[in-house]
Parts: structure tokens; sequence; C-alpha cells
């Protein structure tokens, strides 16, 4: 029984914290979520013993009310943003056929000028 209240402990925080890590690949998403969960139960942990509110329902009161909100947070976070297919497409420069022979490259004198700089 023990065991299953620590991994429900660290899955319901680390699946609101993974709602919220879009932008990362899926390996760095559960390392940081994983992470994340650790850190807000210790810190829910502490701040309730500080306060001389610690019981195990408390904490697990506390934890889901937190969890519950990031999870919240991270889709009215996904609403705000519009949709990829509903983003304009980039404009192409004039120049988009540009080639390494169409760039001014500098000369070999003019690269070694500062060779002074770095001897010793």
């Amino acid at each position: 029984m023990k065991l299953l209240l620590a991994l429900l402990l660290l899955v319901v925080p680390g699946t609101a914290f993974w709602s919220l890590l879009r932008g990362l690949d899926p390996v760095g998403r559960l390392v940081v979520s994983i992470a994340a969960a650790i850190v807000l139960i210790a810190g829910t942990a502490q701040t309730m013993l500080i306060l001389g509110t610690w019981s195990l329902h408390g904490g697990l009161i506390a934890l889901g009310a937190l969890s519950a909100l990031l999870a919240l947070s991270g889709r009215v976070h996904r609403r705000r943003q519009p949709p990829p297919a509903a983003l304009p497409p980039r404009p192409v420069p004039a120049g988009a056929n540009v080639t390494r022979q169409d760039l001014r490259l500098p000369h070999k004198e003019e690269a070694e000028d500062d060779d002074w700089l770095f001897k010793e």
C-alpha cells in the first residue's frame, strides 16, 4: 500500500508538469516532470510541517489541489496559443536562391590582418 501511495504521489504532480512541458522531447519531459514532482512534494511537506498543519490526508489534498492548478494552467496556456496551422506562412525572401558564390567572402589577406593579436 505504501508503494502504491508513493507512486500515486509521484504520478499526479508528474503528469501535471508533463502537460506544461510541451516544447521538450519525451525523455527531457520525463526527467524534468519527475524532478519537478519531487520538488513539489518536498516543498508541500516542508510548508505544511512549518505551519504545523501536516497530516496524511491534508498532504494528499494539498498535492492534488496544486497538481490540479498546474494542469489547469497548462490547459489555459495551450488555449491561448494559436494552433500551428493557423500561423501565417513565412514570407520567402527575394534572393532565396543565394549560393555560396553569390556571397562576398573576405580575401585571405583581409582575414589574416588580425593575426598579430594572437601571436605571443
